[in-house]
């Protein structure tokens, strides 16, 4: 089935063939055309400031506030809302991150190249949970971190991989058969990541080893550039990206290039609340780390951790049968990556399955409460409006 399924697609085998390396930590400006002009990208298809959810309002401006543009947050926002501030999407500038995904010049970026095609993309380092500005918090606390991650952590980081590239597919073959899905779990990859570099300044150690979603960014990087490769393949109905701005939903298909379909981004069902919320609290779909279930894994490879369907609202004893449900939409299966039963893992997803089952791939996500500074309120289940699939699909059929 695999080498059918390889020799049959060439996207998907372009998809299987990618070797993504991490080769530097750079500040966004110096990787992004967009960023070194004084630009911002944010997560999702695009969006007009005026437009976007309160978290991402409330990471855009206190991002640009960090980078020194104004003297407060709000004026920093009113510099964007009046076109003073290249304004696009992480994906459009060749990237991904995760939740509100505001990325704002200065800020320190993993940088990945496939080393059979130069091909490159970035990702910027994961803060932690909780109250963390990819969530749209905003306190003295948020700011302080990122102030250290790009002052301690990137230096840091950039020394450990000079000379030592850091092997993005070989962490994931060894961290999903050990019970990772590379989204809402990514504590076996986050450990296997410290090993390889060989960290050993106390501080920024003891801040990856506490963070076990540190490996999400690095899995969302290996997908975004492992399906660039696959990009721009005639005909395909391949997806290249899932990205959400916490209003729609866009998706891209291989055989359109960098073409958005979007539709409304829903609230996410089933959730898994902290303490002390309820639904009312949440906000719609958000983020680009949707690119990690483009690839084929997250949600999608949920049968390979079951450890990880009570934290976003599933039931353990369900996760095969999803699993066998999901296969109607894969593109192919991994011919090297195996959940810890040996199962291949989905690779790609196919728009025009989507379309024809009328069955949306599923999403795993944090989920951000919809006012702005407070952060992180739960995970859960999300799944792209089939609206944009069957708009991808049209714009197939009329090529």
């Amino acid at each position: 089935m695999n080498a059918a399924l390889h020799t049959e697609s060439d996207a998907v085998a372009r998809l299987a063939a990618a070797r993504p390396m991490v080769v530097d930590v750079v500040p966004a400006s110096e990787i992004s055309a967009h960023h070194a002009a004084g630009g911002v990208s944010h997560a999702g298809p695009p969006i007009e400031p005026e437009r976007m959810c309160p978290p991402m309002r409330a990471a855009l401006g206190s991002a640009l506030w960090l980078e020194g543009v104004a003297e407060t947050p709000a004026a920093a926002l009113a510099l964007v809302e009046d076109g003073e501030i290249p304004l696009t999407t992480n994906h459009d500038a060749g990237g991904v991150g995760p939740m509100a995904g505001v990325v704002n010049p200065s800020m320190p970026v993993w940088v990945a190249r496939d080393e059979a095609t130069g091909k490159v993309a970035w990702c910027p380092l994961n803060e932690g949970s909780g109250a963390v500005l990819r969530y749209g918090a905003d306190g003295p606390e948020v700011l302080e971190r990122l102030i250290w991650m790009k002052d301690v952590l990137a230096p840091e980081l950039r020394r450990a991989l000079d000379g030592a590239p850091l092997d993005l597919f070989d962490l994931h073959v060894q961290s999903i058969a050990l019970g990772d899905e590379a989204h809402h779990r990514t504590e076996q990859g986050t450990a296997l990541t410290l090993d390889a570099l060989g960290i050993e300044q106390p501080e920024v150690r003891a801040f990856i080893a506490g963070n076990g979603q540190f490996f999400l960014n690095l899995a969302m990087l290996f997908s975004k550039l492992a399906l660039d490769c696959a990009a721009d393949v005639p005909g395909s109905p391949v997806l290249t990206a899932i990205a959400r701005n916490g209003v729609e939903v866009g998706i891209r298909v291989s055989g359109l290039g960098d073409q958005w379909f979007v539709g409304p981004a829903a609230l996410p069902a089933p959730a898994k609340l902290f303490p002390g919320y309820t639904p009312a609290d949440m906000n719609p779909d958000l983020g680009d780390s949707a690119i990690v279930e483009t690839y084929g894994l997250g949600a999608l490879a949920v049968a390979a951790s079951p450890i990880s369907a009570p934290s976003v609202g599933l039931d353990v004893h369900a996760i095969d049968a999803i699993d066998t449900e999901l296969r109607a939409i894969a593109a192919g299966e991994s011919p090297d990556i195996r959940f810890p039963d040996g199962r291949a893992a989905i690779l790609g997803i196919d728009a025009r399955k989507v379309a024809a089952t009328r069955l949306s791939p599923p999403v795993h996500t944090g989920i951000a409460h919809k006012q702005p500074g407070i952060g992180q309120i739960g995970g859960g289940v999300t799944h792209p409006p089939l609206q944009a699939f069957d708009l991808a699909v049209q714009a197939l059929d009329a090529r």
